[in-house]
């Protein structure tokens, strides 16, 4: 292989590599974005108090009138 082939064939190799890099910072940056976007979104419920709201939704519905019973059951059990 001569001389000119090598170098051409390295400074194509360099050129792959420096677009490579490029495209991983790419991908990572928009996966950061992501997760930023979707931890602003929760942060936006919590102070909403969205998740609150269903847990007090979902706790009236399974306290009922044989809750005291099935407690004093568990407890003397």
């Amino acid at each position: 292989m001569s001389k000119e082939l090598r170098q051409i064939l390295l400074k194509r190799s360099r050129l792959n590599d420096k677009g490579q890099a490029t495209v991983e910072y790419l991908i990572v940056g928009v996966l950061l974005m992501a997760i930023l976007v979707g931890l602003g979104a929760i942060a936006n419920r919590l102070q909403e108090g969205l998740f609150i709201e269903h847990a007090i939704q979902s706790a009236s519905h399974a306290a009922g009138s044989n809750t005291m019973g099935t407690i004093g059951d568990v407890l003397l059990y």
